[in-house]
């Protein structure tokens, strides 16, 4: 397996997982320049990053939010959660679209990386609709008339009518 470390350039849906141990870790939440130090990177999308206490998740569980918080197949974290589920203290999450790739992390001492981990993306399928009503094509409406054309033909009518009134002038004044 390649580094969990590095991020190739265009990599999606992939998150990295760290134990965090700081003094005031909620204080990282949505710094940009902060969560980029602490990773050895230099800039990030705080919004691909999240911080949060292991005590929030009472109930639940690291393993089941990575699976129905964030879409990671559950094979791949079969492996890792008991380990996962039985982390206490602050977690960091990292998806790769918060950075811009190719990038090798240097996480500060103050992160311990838990686990690289795909989210499950499920291939797009097209299949036919199920209703033969569903089949065929949709009736097309006679086009509304734009005005550029309504207007040639008021302009047509109103040419027509002066003409035969002058024609009628014309014919009645050489009686």
């Amino acid at each position: 397996m390649s580094d969990p470390l590095h991020i190739p350039p265009g990599e999606r849906h992939i998150l990295r997982v760290f134990a965090l141990s700081l003094p005031d870790p909620a204080r990282l939440a949505g710094d940009g320049p902060a969560l980029a130090a602490l990773l050895g990177l230099p800039q990030i999308d705080p919004a691909g990053v999240e911080v949060f206490e292991t005590a929030d998740l009472s109930g639940v569980g690291l393993s089941t939010y990575l699976t129905e918080g964030d879409g990671v197949a559950e094979e791949a974290l079969a492996a890792d959660r008991d380990r996962l589920d039985a982390l206490k203290g602050w977690v960091l999450i990292l998806r790769s679209e918060a950075v811009t790739g190719p990038v090798t992390l240097a996480p500060a001492a103050a992160l311990t990386f838990l686990g690289r981990y795909g989210e499950d993306i499920p291939p797009v399928r097209f299949e036919p609709l199920p209703s033969a009503a569903a089949e065929g094509l949709l009736p097309q409406g006679k086009p509304r008339m734009s005005d550029a054309r309504m207007s040639g033909m008021v302009a047509t009518a109103v040419l027509l009518l002066m003409f035969l009134f002058v024609a009628v002038f014309v014919w009645m004044a050489g009686k």
